[in-house]
């Protein structure tokens, strides 16, 4: 039968509250505070089991406050990770706070994979869970930047076009395009990777047509043949090229029928249709300026 997590938590309050009056008979006031973050630590798996996110949380901070008393910062880390599971679904905002704790311990500790691994955590529930995608953008560049310090270069570019692809929908297209490009230098050489280059290269090409850069977006074009000299011979090369040539002739048709073309053999994403639609919105501006 599983234990009531409410009698628990009295009980750690107990615990730690007999811990402030020093030594006695009974324990002395490490062990006393010991038994407190022990309890505290039942009481919120316990609370979890009755899916009581947010007292799960709460009790689970309480346990590690009392860690980094007892100068066990590192059980502490990892009962602040543990507290930001259980505050996740129901306080996302409390779950960052606490898991911000954790990741700090984590790089003073010199754990930059971990840290980074964290980070990554930290930025899905900016994105995901609080919306505020400006915060998610730099959580997740710099997970990028520590799991490339530890040169973890896969598990960089994959943050690092997460970065891109939200910039690019933020408009923030130098960031974006610098972050794709980035990844396609560092994919260049990569056998296992090679074939997705014509995927950055597309995108970024696209982030160009979008900032309304079409003198950027030709050298761009260019640059990428020389990174890649299959690149031409693809359809992404292909659509880059013609809608290129859409834009510098305002035609939208032209431009409509380009992309339906593509859908139909390559299956356009929502990130796609959406950067695409902006591109052709800067031919129907166009028009209506002349």
């Amino acid at each position: 039968m599983a234990q009531d997590p409410r009698a628990l938590l009295a009980k750690a309050d107990k615990a730690a509250a007999s811990a402030q009056g020093g030594f006695s008979f009974f324990g002395g006031r490490q062990e006393k505070l010991e038994s407190a973050a022990d309890l505290y630590t039942q009481a919120a798996n316990a609370f979890r089991m009755n899916k009581l996110g947010r007292e799960a949380g709460q009790a689970f901070e309480k346990a590690a406050e009392i860690q980094l008393k007892i100068n066990e910062p590192d059980d502490a880390a990892n009962t602040h990770v543990e507290a930001y599971k259980a505050y996740k679904k129901d306080d996302p905002s409390a779950a960052a706070r606490v898991l911000e704790k954790a990741i700090s311990h984590y790089t003073l500790k010199g754990n930059f994979r971990r840290a980074a691994t964290h980070q990554q955590n930290l930025a899905e529930l900016f994105e995901l869970e609080l919306g505020d995608i400006k915060r998610a953008i730099d959580a997740y560049e710099l997970a990028g930047d520590w799991f490339q310090g530890d040169n973890a270069e896969a598990l960089a570019n994959k943050v690092f076009l997460k970065v891109a692809d939200l910039a690019a929908l933020e408009q923030m297209y130098p960031k974006a395009i610098e972050r794709y490009e980035g990844v396609a230098r560092s994919s260049a050489g990569n056998n296992l990777m090679k074939w997705s280059l014509k995927d950055y290269f597309l995108k970024a090409g696209i982030c160009h047509m979008a900032a309304g850069d079409k003198i950027a977006a030709k050298r761009a074009l260019e640059s990428y043949t020389e990174m890649d000299i299959t690149f031409p011979s693809t359809r992404e090369c292909q659509l880059l090229q013609s809608i290129i040539e859409a834009v510098d002739q305002g035609d939208d048709e032209a431009f409509s029928d380009t992309v339906f073309q593509y859908d139909q053999l390559s299956k356009l994403d929502k990130w796609k249709t959406t950067m695409l639609l902006r591109v052709k919105e800067t031919i129907i501006n166009e028009d209506d300026l002349a």
